[in-house]
């Protein structure tokens, strides 16, 4: 699910309301409108989402933290991931299938070479322009997500390369990482956004 957000509007007093108070005082720690504006709209969708699939009020859902920290729900069963950048959010739910999911502004001031000498294997750098960059970045974050892992682990130990239609081949020699896919996922204009998921 994509959410389109109107980041210079107030909050909606309905999802407030699903928030927990802990989930409340978080969002209000962000300094600026638009990351509070993100946090509550993105959280209080994931919730709805959520409940409708498991038949729970949104606002009773508890969470808890996996391996590595990543969230899951308490009750089990479902998997989930969210992402967002500048005026757009990704959820993505599967059933018993770890997901990840990320969504990143294409910024064109960005120090490509910089950042790809952190991200990319030395494979991926040569010629890589913004588009290039940003396509295999936010394929590498779903990776990582699926997995559990945090996104300053293992960025270099695999590598990402175009694959049949929206598939992304993903080259590693991470035995324990099973079969991991990713997928590109249709962004806005600017956006680029990828969906990974380790298959059964």
């Amino acid at each position: 699910m994509r959410l389109d957000l109107d980041l210079a509007a107030p909050w909606d007093d309905a999802d407030w309301g699903v928030l927990t108070a802990e989930e409340r005082e978080r969002a209000l720690r962000f300094l600026r409108h638009e990351d509070r504006l993100r946090m509550i709209a993105t959280r209080a969708a994931l919730r709805r989402l959520l409940g409708e699939r498991i038949g729970v009020a949104p606002a009773d859902l508890r969470f808890e933290a996996g391996l590595h920290g990543k969230p899951r729900l308490a009750e089990g069963g479902l998997e989930f991931n969210v992402s967002h950048s500048g005026a757009h959010a990704l959820i993505a739910i599967a059933e018993h299938l770890p997901v990840g999911v990320d969504i990143e502004r294409m910024d064109e001031t960005a120090d490509v070479a910089g950042l790809a000498s952190i991200a990319l294997t030395p494979q991926e750098r040569d010629a890589i322009d913004v588009a290039g960059f940003f396509e295999r970045w936010v394929a590498k974050e779903a990776a990582l997500k699926a997995l559990g892992l945090g996104i300053g682990e293992k960025l270099q130990a695999f590598s990402v390369w175009p694959g049949q239609g929206d598939l992304f081949e993903l080259r590693h020699a991470e035995t324990e990482w099973g079969d991991l896919r990713a997928a590109r996922l249709e962004a806005p204009p600017g956006y680029a956004a990828a969906l990974a998921w380790r298959a059964p």
